[in-house]
């Protein structure tokens, strides 16, 4: 198995840098080396066009011409020692011939224009310049050269010197990459030794760095936003455990209790009977619970497909308090209906109906004799809306954001929960994630409002 190389930021930025820094130091000397290059064969050019130049005016006149042919010695000082070379041809044969070096001429074309060329194309020594001239109605070629050692040798050195800068600028570039990693990641340093540190019996610690860096501070905000986030969900599970031990330990309790008694002495018939219909609702109620709670957990794994359609808000509304009216009878409490008759919504009418079904047992449950329960369904920006009112009846602030939670009590004394099993508001929570919705509650002056938030027109 390939070991994997794990290298800090400090040095991973040096790195990087070091890279960059070789990229532009070696494209500034690449251009560099060919702007002097070309300035130099620029230069080169110009010298030899001045001179083709001076040897042309000189040519003109006829008895210099004659002269030069005579005695091309006596003009070899005038070239210099270093450039001595000079042509002159026609196509009769060479008249001046000023090659010392012995460099090697190639067969260069009749033009009337001035031109250039090196003398070989593989490790040419010798730049040249040729021009065709006329005297005395005939044609001559006039050729000039000059030595590329001096022109090559500047480049030897100045390529030297682009080297030798190039590989200082890439190293103290790095050097100060390196070191300003260091100071920028100086903070991270401090907010990893801070993270090691916080472990689950200091689940409340928060992580304090003091950064001039944007992002460590913001790294170091959301970590402390992760851990409170952490902090709840180990407090709720921790509840969450200590719920589920005790809702488990209620019915066993009253299983093995009531078996006990009944085994303590012999019994009748009817006696029997009465603890097995006793036991069956116990179980009945475990079944129910452990349902709640493997409908909840599918919703929260993403395991629950929902099938939707579209149905009369007023209609299903409607039905459940027929349904519901029994129970609020046997306290005195009615409903109101305050739902548009048209009011369509696109959802799972079944689960629809379980949620606002808590929501109206617990309503009927805690709400005051002689009341009335008012159902409310409107829609607000393509979403329906649909409440829940229980009149005179308030829930404290601090307990309204966990009343969705599973198994949460606001009241500390536990009582006999309804046929949910406590998991009542979590299962109308599930039930609105599923549908791309919310479920809130809230304090009005009216009493306690439970709402539940739907898309419209979501399939």
């Amino acid at each position: 198995m390939k070991k994997t190389i794990r290298l800090n930021l400090t040095t991973l930025l040096s790195i990087a840098f070091c890279l960059v820094s070789c990229v532009v130091f070696c494209s500034v000397a690449l251009l560099s080396y060919h702007n002097m290059k070309n300035m130099i064969q620029t230069q080169q050019d110009q010298a030899l066009a001045a001179r083709i130049e001076r040897i042309e005016i000189f040519l003109e006149d006829a008895q210099s011409f004659a002269l030069l042919v005579q005695h091309p010695k006596l003009y070899e000082n005038m070239i210099g020692q270093e450039d001595n070379l000079l042509l002159l041809r026609n196509q009769h044969g060479k008249l001046i011939q000023i090659n010392p070096l012995k460099v090697h001429i190639p067969a260069l074309a009749f033009s009337s224009s001035l031109q250039f060329q090196d003398n070989q194309a593989n490790n040419p020594s010798t730049r040249l310049a040729f021009k065709q001239l006329e005297f005395n109605a005939d044609r001559y070629q006039l050729i000039a050269g000059k030595q590329l050692a001096e022109g090559q040798n500047t480049l030897s050195e100045y390529r030297s010197k682009l080297a030798l800068y190039s590989i200082l600028g890439i190293l103290c570039s790095t050097l100060m990459a390196w070191f300003a990693g260091r100071y920028i990641l100086n903070s991270m340093q401090q907010l990893i030794h801070a993270t090691t540190k916080i472990g689950i019996t200091q689940s409340n610690q928060r992580i304090e760095i003091q950064s001039n860096t944007l992002e460590v501070h913001e790294l170091s905000q959301a970590m402390n936003a992760m851990l409170a986030r952490i902090q709840s969900a180990y407090q709720q599970l921790a509840r969450f455990s200590e719920d589920i031990s005790h809702e488990l330990r209620t019915p066993l309790n009253n299983l093995m209790g009531q078996t006990q008694i009944l085994l303590s002495r012999p019994r009748e018939l009817h006696e029997l009977e009465n603890v097995l219909y006793s036991n069956l609702e116990e179980y009945e109620r475990l079944n129910q619970m452990i349902e709640s709670m493997l409908f909840i957990a599918r919703v929260e794994h993403g395991d629950y497909v929902v099938e939707k359609q579209c149905f009369n808000v007023y209609s299903m509304l409607q039905g459940l308090v027929e349904y519901f009216s029994f129970l609020a009878d046997e306290r005195d409490i009615h409903f109101k209906l305050e739902v548009a008759p048209e009011l369509e919504l696109i959802a799972n009418q079944l689960l629809i109906e379980r949620a606002l079904a808590n929501l109206l047992s617990n309503s009927i449950a805690h709400g005051e004799t002689n009341s009335e329960i008012i159902l409310r369904a409107k829609e607000l920006n393509h979403m329906i809306r649909i409440e829940v009112l229980t009149p005179k009846v308030w829930i404290a602030e601090q307990h309204l954001p966990h009343l969705f939670e599973r198994f949460y009590q606001v009241d500390d004394s536990r009582h006999e929960k309804a046929h949910t099993g406590g998991l009542g508001l979590a299962i109308v929570k599930s039930i609105m994630q599923l549908h791309g919705g919310q479920a809130s509650a809230e304090n009005t002056e009216d009493g306690i409002v439970f709402s539940l938030l739907l898309p419209k027109n979501k399939r």
